[in-house]
């Protein structure tokens, strides 16, 4: 619904819209900076990376906060070309950094867990031989079961 002329209700509203896409995608980030665990991290970074996609597209898309810049500000263009590139950049570090924890979880996080898997398996054995040994020693062997 447009009331002013050139549309600048609908600017109005997509200007507050991508002030609430940015604050969200700051406290997005504040959240992925304390990841406590590679699930965590790898959680978070899908939560942003499912922000962040539409938002950069809209900025970018025509009649997007970029366009409008190029068209009703032009000496930010140098600016607005940064933030365009700077948005692929980031979306690929965070594939990246997801590919990086991912590998991680499959290869040595992996690993370790397959160690202690075998681990208590062998240690579980070592005390079913045990209360074999003390029910075996004591109850047959020195009559405490009479």
């Amino acid at each position: 619904m447009m009331t002013e002329p050139g549309g600048g209700e609908s600017i109005s509203n997509a200007n507050a819209q991508a002030i609430e896409e940015h604050r969200k995608i700051r406290e997005l980030t504040e959240r992925l900076g304390h990841a406590q665990s590679l699930v965590d991290l790898l959680r978070r970074l899908q939560e942003l990376r499912l922000l962040m996609v539409p938002h950069f597209t809209d900025e970018e898309a025509q009649g997007g906060f970029f366009d409008v810049v190029r068209t009703q500000a032009s000496r930010h263009l140098g600016a607005v070309r940064r933030l365009e590139r700077e948005h692929e950049v980031l979306l690929a570090e965070m594939d990246r950094l997801a590919e990086g924890a991912r590998a991680c979880l499959a290869g040595p996080v992996a690993e370790v867990l397959r160690q202690a898997r075998e681990f208590a398996r062998r240690t579980q054995e070592h005390e079913a031989r045990e209360n074999e040994l003390l029910i075996d020693a004591l109850y047959v062997d020195v009559g405490g079961g009479d």
